[in-house]
């Protein structure tokens, strides 16, 4: 049976884990939109742009926007095999999925200045495996690469607030947290776009790179813990 502190413990990691890989998805859409690409981390606006395509008959834009959702798709696949479960749970192989997203991520900075596409469909693969990394915890899915979600949760929950229901404040806390997070990680993206340009993609695989090996110590003395 968990106790409150190991409670505790787990709300910590989702919070920070779930900030830090809102802001860094907020921060790697706006940089690619300062580049000109199309958003790579959510993908309804981006396949309503396939379908005018299709429309038009722009097909060299089509296969560009194509490439760009199939790189997503294959990005949550790969998130699939690694971690395996939407339950959250320490000690799943999420430093090996932030890894991965880490170097997906360093090959688009490399790759970005000599073909946007292929820059882009790096990026989306790594927004895609993020996307993937939503968990189930205690009866609300985290999300972080995109705001849909979060703002029909933070909605529904005033709503269940406003007719007189129990609503849970953490909730309240964990949703308005990554709703800021996402915002502010696109403000510096902006920035860092403006003044670096498509080097600044080399700041969020350098911190997930970190985030990576950070979770691994955390489940090393998560085991110690449960052991002793």
């Amino acid at each position: 049976m968990p106790t409150l502190r190991a409670h505790k413990h787990e709300f910590i990691f989702v919070l920070v884990g779930g900030l830090g890989l809102a802001s860094i998805a907020g921060y790697i859409n706006t940089l690619l939109l300062s580049l000109g690409a199309p958003p790579v981390t959510h993908l309804t606006g981006t396949i309503s742009r396939l379908s005018s395509d299709m429309g038009e008959g722009n097909i060299e834009d089509a296969l560009m926007v194509t490439g760009l959702v199939v790189s997503f798709v294959l990005g949550a696949v790969c998130s699939g095999v690694v971690i395996g479960s939407s339950t959250l749970h320490i000690g799943r192989r999420y430093g090996v999925a932030v890894l991965i997203e880490s170097l997906l991520l360093a090959a688009a900075a490399l790759s970005i200045d000599h073909s946007l596409l292929a820059g882009a469909m790096l990026t989306a693969a790594a927004a895609g495996l993020q996307n993937a990394m939503a968990a189930s915890y205690r009866s609300l899915i985290i999300r972080t690469t995109h705001l849909t979600g979060v703002l029909t949760d933070i909605g529904f929950q005033l709503g269940q607030f406003i007719a007189g229901h129990r609503t849970v404040g953490w909730h309240f806390l964990l949703l308005g947290s990554i709703l800021v997070a996402f915002i502010s990680g696109g403000v510096l993206g902006a920035i860092v776009a403006r003044d670096l340009g498509s080097a600044g993609l080399w700041y969020p695989s350098i911190l997930l790179a970190l985030g990576g090996m950070g979770y691994f110590i955390l489940r090393l003395l998560n085991r110690d813990r449960e052991q002793h």
